[in-house]
This record gives C-alpha cells, structure tokens and sequence, in this order.
C-alpha cells in the first residue's frame, strides 16, 4: 500500500481550505494498522467532512469493523471541488484519512449512499482513487466497492458503478463480507468468485452484475434476471434482531473542522411504528427496535467523557414513539442538565405527545423546535396517514413557547395528490395560526419558519405508482405561498425544484439512468445535494447526449402492473400491500 502522508502534508493540506478535514487525527479515531491487517476496509462517504464525519451509520459500521480480529478500517470522505482540482494537478490519489494509504490498495471500499445528490460524489472519489468506474472493468488487483443506505433500495442506476448492494441493515452483512473475502484471499479466489458467493450466500447482498435487465419496446422494465444459479429472485433486507447488537457509540469520532452534526448522537429506536404514504425510509426499516432506557444512558455518561460535548441528540424516525419516552427524558435531565449539558429531541411526532415533550424538558436549553406537519390540511394528512390535527399541534407549540422555545420550524411537502390551491394556503394558515398562539404567552407572534419540499414519489410506497407534479406546478406553488407570507412572521424555505426533479429521475430510475450520471460527472456534475455547487445544466446536457428522458422516470404514472426497477429489492411490504395502500389513498381524497 502506498504511504502518501508526506506528499499529503507538503502538496495537499498547505494549498487547500480548511485543511483540517482532510488531516484524520479526530479525537476518537481508532487509527488501525493497515499494514498489519489480513483485511483492509475503507468506509467511503461521497460527500464533505463537515457533513460525513458525524454520519452515524458509517460510524457504527467503523466500529464494527475494527472490532473484527485482522481487520483494519479506515475512513475516506469526498474532496471539496478545489481540492479535487488541487489532487489531480499534483497527481495525488484519493487516501484514507488515517493511514494515509492510497485508497487503491485496500481490500473492500464501502460506500454510504443516503441520497441521490451524491451520486456523482461516488464517481469522483472512484476516480481520484484510480478505480474504474464501472464493476465490469475492474479486475482482480482491484477493491471490492460495496454500498449500502437509503439508495440501495432502489439500487439500479448505480449498478454499474457498485460491485455488492448490502440491503437493509449493514452490520451484519458488513462483517460477513469481510469474513468471505478472508476466505477468499486465503484460497485464492478471484473477485468474480467472491461476487458470486456473496450474492448466494449472504442475506441482503445484492450483486448487479450478476443479474440482467431486459427492457419492453415502451421503454419499461421487462424483466431482470439473475444469470447464474443460486442467486435469489428477490433480494431479502438484512435487519438486526435487537437494536443492543448494534454497537452504541460510546466514543465518537470529534470532528476537527466545524461540522453540520457536531454533537453526541444515539440511536435510541430503529424503525417507525407508524405508516406514512410517502415515506421510504419509514416503510422499509420496520419492525421498530429500542435500546433500553439504562443502555442509553450508559453509552451517554461514557459518550460525554471520551468527547467533552455538551449536546446529547436522541436520534430515530420518530422520536417521542420511543416506548419509555417520559422516563427516558427524566433519567436524562436528571443526570445532566445540571452539567449544562442539552439533550435536542430531533423528529418529533406532532400530535398530543408534542404538548408534554417542552414540560418534559423544561430545564433544557431551548433552541429551535422543528416538527413535521407534512401538509397544511387535515384532509390530505388523512390521506397521506399523517393522523394528526390542528388542534394537537397548536397545543404542542404553545406549550413549546411557554417552556421557553424561540423558533419552530416546520416540514411541508407540497405536490401530493388530489392537493388543491385550499391546501397549498392552509399551509400558510396553519403556520400563522401556531405563530399567533405565541400571544397567549408573551403577547408577541411567534417565528416559524416552514420548509418546503417537493414530494418525490419514493420507491417501496403507495406513492411509487404516481407521477410527481410538473415544474410549473412547483413553481405556482411557490409563489403562491410567498405572496401569502408577504408581512407576516411566516419565512418559507424551498427545496430546489430541479434537485427534486433530479431525485425524483435517479429514485425511481433503471440501470439506464447510470449512463447519464456518468455523463454528468464528466460534464462536471458534483456535489449535486448543494446549492452552491448543483447546476442542473449539466445534467439537462448529460440526459440529452445518453437519450435519457427524465419525464419518462419522474412524471409518468406507473400502471399497476408494471415490473418496477426495485420490485427485486424486498422491503417488507409486498407490492399487493402498496397497491391496497395506494387505493385507500386515493379513495380518501375522492
């Protein structure tokens, strides 16, 4: 393995902006030796430092790893722009952050993909390594790149790109892969051997290679068929049986730079009790898995001490649906509160259980409370499975002021179906109604801000058959709402509709759509999940030269008997339950 950590100091970190992103002596590292290790394991995020450093699934899994006897695991985070410019001037390869080595040396690369705006982020660090871009190039000498997270449920336009899917939960497949590719490296097996026994062997690996897509004469998904015997039809989720398997992290990683999450983060359930319409995430990761109320509180005490933080953020899909919520809470501020140490309560539910939370916490210092309304009517929150009222949240806010809240901010999707221009306005009455029941407090109006975004229908939903609403409808909405909030303490924020629109084509495309990533990268296209960097040109020009057509993938219907690109992917739902759901749905609206 190649050692770059002089060419690094002298001609990379002098010439780069905050430099400390890319120097890999956090607090907490763990500081392997690759050279020593049988396995050698690289956790990939392909996006910057300040938002990777404190992603707690590739935290978890560096844990794991590096628990595993003979097995080293290193971290590797994504150049900024100028200093991927810088890298490729002077020739240096993309490394690991803490051995220094040449990423090209190790054995497994293991990418986190929690969102389509980092797609091209994966091509950029491939490429910087050295690594062909795509499985079908690549050869023996070369890592196995795996990845896993939100996109690996829907997997197909990076297919390409990835040698293993790992479906579902990844500690477990994680360490079976390193486990198999030991063995492998042991007897000798080539990659395309380990390829073929991971996709037969381990639940929830997904090997794209090996199995083949055949396309309708409209242009839809035929078929997809796996190639060699004893690969699975239907790719089954890993899940963990108990959430106290997968390691709390008692010592996480302490950012040197400034990051987006800097602060201690536990995972108290995984999984949502609850079955909102347009929710992948919360569909796909049932059933629902707690940490006890004493194993939290453990890995908190021990998470303070090895970090000197003062925040403890208490993190699943739903928080407050935590079972033993109000003792938790309790236990919490008991042993904290009084060592000015703050516990952030991110996700809320917002229904009766909002207007206890603020008492719960009275002594905790306040911030900005954000919950999830979804829509502004109660009439498509019946629909989209959202069962909360008006009234529920405007008692849970006022409580929040009266126990010392600042700010609320709100999460809006606008674009769901059978939505109307009374529901695109209810959402600005409903949040001047919860700014005014500030008054009942103070006297004075409360700030809310609402975030909107535009719905994107996700695969493994009822949505998934729907078509996502045209630009111009987005862009109505839009400045619908904000001539509403002119003079009013109301700010509304808005997601690019063109990032959607780019979402929307990349979460429910086919293997095709790899092609106009590829194109995309190498028109330029990077960082696409931020605003300074995205430039929907780019792609507009990529779609173009592969023949892609993004309303085919993103503004069509989908009839329901239609082969879907993830319908091998098996999220736990079968397609019968979405279709049910789907019909529930739309009679609702009727």
């Amino acid at each position: 393995m190649r050692n770059l950590s002089e060419t690094i100091s002298r001609r990379l970190l002098p010439r780069v902006r905050q430099p400390a992103q890319y120097v890999g002596l956090e607090t907490n590292a763990l500081r392997a030796d690759v050279e020593a290790a049988e396995v050698t394991v690289a956790l990939a995020y392909p996006d910057a430092y300040t938002l990777g450093i404190g992603h707690l699934g590739n935290q978890v899994l560096y844990n794991v790893a590096n628990n595993i006897a003979g097995v080293a695991c290193d971290r590797v985070y994504c150049p900024m722009p100028e200093a991927e410019e810088l890298m490729r001037a002077e020739k240096i390869p993309l490394f690991g952050w803490e051995s220094r080595r040449a990423l090209d040396g190790f054995d497994i690369i293991g990418f986190s993909l929690t969102n389509e705006g980092c797609a091209t982020n994966v091509l950029t660090m491939l490429d910087l390594a050295g690594i062909p871009l795509r499985s079908a190039d690549r050869d023996d000498g070369d890592p196995l790149v795996i990845a896993g997270d939100s996109m690996a449920d829907a997997p197909e336009p990076m297919a390409p790109f990835i040698d293993l899917f790992c479906v579902g939960d990844g500690e477990e497949p994680l360490v079976a892969l390193i486990e198999l590719l030991r063995e492998g490296k042991r007897s000798g097996a080539g990659r395309e051997d380990i390829i073929l026994q991971a996709g037969r062997t381990i639940p929830g690996v997904y090997a794209p290679s090996l199995y083949r897509p055949a396309y309708n004469d409209n242009g839809t998904l035929a078929a997809l068929e796996p190639t060699r015997a004893g690969l699975p039809r239907r790719i089954a989720r890993a899940r963990i049986a108990n959430l106290s398997d997968s390691p709390a992290l008692t010592a996480p990683l302490v950012p040197l730079a400034e990051a987006v999450h800097d602060r201690i983060t536990i995972e108290i359930m995984r999984g949502c009790p609850h079955g909102c319409r347009f929710c992948q995430v919360g569909g796909t990761r049932k059933p629902v898995r707690c940490r006890s109320v004493d194993e939290i509180l453990e890995t908190a005490r021990r998470a303070v001490a090895a970090t000197g933080y003062r925040e403890i953020s208490l993190l699943s899909l739903s928080t407050s649906d935590y079972p033993h919520f109000g003792e938790l809470i309790d236990r919490l501020n008991a042993e904290f509160v009084s060592r000015n140490i703050s516990i952030s309560l991110p996700s809320l539910r917002v229904d009766s259980q909002l207007a206890v939370i603020p008492k719960l916490t009275s002594r905790v210092r306040k911030g900005g409370l954000t919950i999830a309304a979804e829509a502004g009517s109660e009439r498509l929150r019946r629909a989209i499975r959202k069962n909360i009222t008006d009234e529920a949240m405007l008692a849970g806010v006022r409580a929040a002021w009266q126990a010392g809240w600042r700010s609320v901010k709100v999460y809006f999707l606008a674009g769901l179906p059978g939505e109307t221009d009374a529901d695109i306005d209810a959402i600005f009455n409903l949040c001047r109604r919860l700014s005014d029941t500030r008054k009942d407090v103070d006297g004075h109006r409360g700030n809310i801000t609402a975030a909107i975004s535009w719905l994107v229908p996700r695969p493994h939903t009822p949505m998934q058959f729907l078509a996502m609403r045209e630009a111009d409808y987005f862009w109505s909405v839009r400045n619908r709402l904000r001539n509403l909030a002119r003079r009013s303490p109301v700010q509304f924020k808005f997601h690019r509709i063109e990032r959607s629109i780019l979402e929307t084509v990349i979460a429910r495309g086919d293997r095709r759509v790899a092609d106009a990533i590829e194109a995309a990268w190498r028109n330029g296209a990077r960082f696409d999940a931020w605003n300074e960097h995205f430039d929907f040109d780019k792609w507009q020009a990529a779609f173009e030269q592969t023949g892609i057509d993004p309303a085919f993938y993103a503004h069509r219907e989908r009839p329901i008997d239609e082969l879907l690109p993830w319908d091998h992917i098996n999220s736990g739902r079968s397609r019968e339950t979405l279709q049910l759901e789907r019909k529930k749905m739309l009679e609702t609206l009727d």
